[in-house]
């Protein structure tokens, strides 16, 4: 049954209800900004997340940023979670776990990765009627009052200070509490910062190359002492548009000294800026073949780099089942919700038919040494198996029997001088090679 009202206990002290929240100041960042945040985060008496978290707010705005982790984030999200207990799913539950508000709170635990330690209260679950679907209301607490240090582990009312005002790992707080992460953890946005920070410097001095050299430079150039001269022709350069000029007395003599020595400066900023696109790919992505596509993107080198970027897909699913398994399925049964008996899982992908036909391969390379049982390649290749299935078996066992002329030490599985199974072939395997292929 459904969840109809709401149930269990919500807690009495709503954190996010009572801290001084404030907006992260989008200041101009330098690397210098970078460093003193780090040393601020690791302060031992006195610790302050505050300027790094800002500094995380502000490089978001990045595209990179945005490619690269939305792109990790997806592959989490955008796979179904179901309930199993006994080996038979949960509908219901499996309803909650695929609610827009359980997307949500993934979201947020996923972000750990990302930005390091998070903490999340959830204040009730309850099943909309209205809505028809299941509701979970909870609050991330914003990450600049968390302090989950060895010697804190406490909410602060205010960002800057360390103040024990909530001891979330205390109870009865704690019956109402996720957390996720290291509490020493800075996240992976501290290695990608300092590559967004040198990216936007070296876009604007690229701006500022484009504007006093992309457009034409017009040179005036006026007889020495005829300030009057001078001043008209400034006034005229002025209302005719705003590209560079240069007025100078004839006596004098105006060069313009290239810098960018056999490689235009041009093409030195759209490096600078591909470096660094780079390394926030392989910082996030462990890779940079499945975001961009580059002189030596050959099909077998990228494949290597998605397997790869699978395998962070994998420890990032384990990640979040090991919590949704643990502090969540307690946090669930404080709000009635039966999940004793069960475990939450990934459902399992459609079946890869590039994949299925590698292991066919493998499988008729093997089927002449060693004997494969008829059960495990109808569950493998999703071929229903039919209920009369002895019945059938023998039927095709009488009429591909042996003959009194065949040599007793043939292999049945052989293929003969034409390329085709020997009249001997009742094995399931070679009866789907058809099938299939």
């Amino acid at each position: 049954m459904a969840v109809k009202r709401k149930q269990g206990k919500t807690p009495d002290n709503i954190i996010v209800q009572n801290i001084q929240i404030h907006n992260a100041p989008h200041n101009t960042q330098d690397i210098e900004n970078w460093k003193n945040a780090i040393r601020a985060f690791e302060n031992i008496t006195n610790p302050n997340r505050t300027y790094l978290y800002d500094l995380y707010d502000d490089i978001l705005l990045d595209g990179q940023i945005e490619a690269t982790w939305g792109k990790r984030q997806d592959a989490v999200l955008n796979k179904e979670l179901v309930f199993v207990r006994d080996g038979v799913e949960d509908e219901e539950i499996s309803s909650l776990l695929n609610s827009p508000d359980m997307r949500l709170l993934i979201r947020d635990l996923h972000n750990s990765i990302a930005w390091g330690y998070t903490l999340i209260q959830v204040n009730n679950v309850w099943y909309d009627e209205d809505e028809e679907t299941y509701k979970i209301d909870y609050d991330l607490i914003p990450r600049k009052h968390v302090h989950p240090e060895e010697g804190f582990e406490c909410v602060s009312r205010q960002q800057s200070l360390v103040s024990k005002d909530w001891l979330y790992r205390e109870l009865p707080l704690a019956n109402y509490m996720l957390w996720a992460g290291d509490p020493t953890d800075k996240g992976l946005f501290v290695k990608a910062a300092q590559y967004v920070i040198y990216k936007r410097g070296g876009f604007g001095d690229w701006s500022q190359f484009a504007e006093m050299f992309g457009m034409p430079f017009r040179e005036l150039i006026y007889d020495d002492y005829d300030e009057a001269t001078r001043a008209k022709l400034e006034q005229g350069l002025q209302e005719w548009g705003s590209s560079g000029y240069s007025i100078h007395p004839r006596s004098t003599e105006l060069k313009i000294h290239e810098t960018g020595g056999s490689t235009g400066s041009n093409e030195v900023y759209d490096r600078l800026i591909q470096a660094c696109d780079a390394s926030i790919s392989k910082i996030i992505l462990g890779n940079t073949l499945t975001t961009e596509q580059g002189d030596r993107g050959a099909r077998s080198l990228g494949e290597i780099h998605k397997e790869v970027e699978d395998e962070k897909t994998e420890s990032d699913k384990r990640f979040i089942l090991a919590i949704l398994n643990t502090r969540f399925r307690a946090i669930l049964k404080r709000f009635g919700i039966n999940v004793t008996g069960g475990v939450i899982w990934y459902q399992s992908p459609d079946k890869d038919w590039n994949e299925l036909k590698t292991k066919w391969d493998v499988l008729n390379s093997i089927s002449d040494k060693l004997p494969i049982a008829d059960d495990y390649i109808y569950e493998e290749f999703d071929i229903p198996k039919p209920d009369n299935y002895e019945e059938l078996k023998e039927e095709l066992r009488m009429a591909h029997s042996f003959t009194p002329f065949e040599t007793p030490l043939q292999n049945p599985l052989k293929e003969d001088e034409t390329g085709r199974p020997r009249r001997g072939s009742n094995n399931l395997l070679n009866r789907l090679k058809n099938f299939f292929f």
